[in-house]
């Protein structure tokens, strides 16, 4: 996290307008104070009590906002000063290891068929078809680093505590200790989709903390605008592409081509307009073949469809 926003962040907690979200952050932030021990015991009594309030403000106690605040900007300070120190000695901190080149394995599933890798720390990643991620072969840092270059995964993160997990996508980083979450990253959809299942997870891209995730929340980031919505799921359909029916819900109909033609290796073309506008929920059985998809598709989109092989021409 950047200094520019840590002082952001802290000026909007000294004003009382930090969302539950950035509220989140700052405990993380406070978390990595509590690993450092050459904290002056200053800061660690003003650590205290912004902690304090950081708790009260959580669980929607409003009276310590009338309070004087004036220590509250005292404490800003200082913990700019000493949070940022702590961030940036530790980028410029030379890692043991640095002359030691990271061999890489590169993994895709390839259209029509989903894979289940187990990574080096015993971290289980659940691929859906037409995916790729890159990994080292081993974890020998003191962060365990992948990349999900394309598609759409689930992980089951092996918890240790002494090394974050974190998963790169594009812009956007995700970080567990260990949890169990699923990341949509398709090229051909304007959205990054972060849905969590279990446990914690921080998500920030490269100029801005997207905060801290809690099960059934997602994260829907637009790649173009660099902008992003948090939601509250209450069903699992979101992971429906690992069982045994594809249910999309309110999405373009790009997005049902997208998994149509992963799952089934065809490709969609149009020789009439593009939908753009229309919203689709629809619910495919696993067990369907491409020519039953057709004839559903057909009768909710109202347009003719032709299969000859692997193309499914659209007029």
């Amino acid at each position: 996290m950047k200094e520019k926003e840590i002082k952001k962040l802290l000026n909007k907690f000294n004003t009382g307008k930090c969302s539950p979200g950035e509220l989140e952050m700052l405990k993380t932030l406070m978390q990595e104070l509590e690993q450092d021990n050459d904290i002056p015991i200053q800061t660690h009594r003003l650590k205290e009590q912004i902690w304090e309030k950081i708790e009260n403000d959580l669980n929607g106690d409003q009276k310590l906002r009338r309070l004087n605040t004036a220590w509250l900007k005292v404490a800003a300070v200082l913990l700019v000063t000493t949070v940022a120190g702590i961030f940036f000695s530790r980028l410029l901190k030379k890692p043991d290891n640095e002359a030691v080149q990271i061999a890489y394995q590169t993994i895709t599933a390839p259209r029509g068929e989903m894979q289940e890798i187990v990574l080096p720390d015993s971290t289980v990643v659940h691929l859906n078809a037409a995916s790729t991620i890159k990994f080292p072969v081993a974890f020998n840092g003191k962060k365990r680093e992948l990349f999900l270059l394309e598609g759409e995964a689930y992980f089951e993160v092996r918890h240790d505590a002494k090394r974050p997990f974190l998963v790169h996508t594009g812009r956007v980083t995700t970080q567990v200790l260990g949890t169990t979450f699923n990341i949509k990253f398709y090229k051909d959809l304007p959205d990054l989709q972060v849905f969590v299942n279990s446990g914690k997870v921080e998500i920030h891209d490269q100029a801005h903390t997207l905060g801290m995730y809690t099960p059934q929340q997602l994260l829907t980031y637009n790649k173009l605008k660099e902008s992003f919505v948090r939601g509250n799921i209450s069903d699992d359909h979101l992971l429906s592409w690992m069982h045994d029916d594809l249910i999309l819900d309110n999405v373009s109909f790009r997005e049902i081509a997208v998994y149509l033609e992963n799952r089934y290796n065809v490709n969609f073309k149009y020789t009439g307009k593009k939908d753009t506008r229309q919203r689709y929920s629809v619910r495919f059985s696993n067990k369907l073949t491409i020519r039953q998809v057709v004839d559903i598709l057909q009768l909710i989109d109202g347009r003719k469809y032709q299969l000859k092989g692997n193309n499914l021409t659209i007029k």
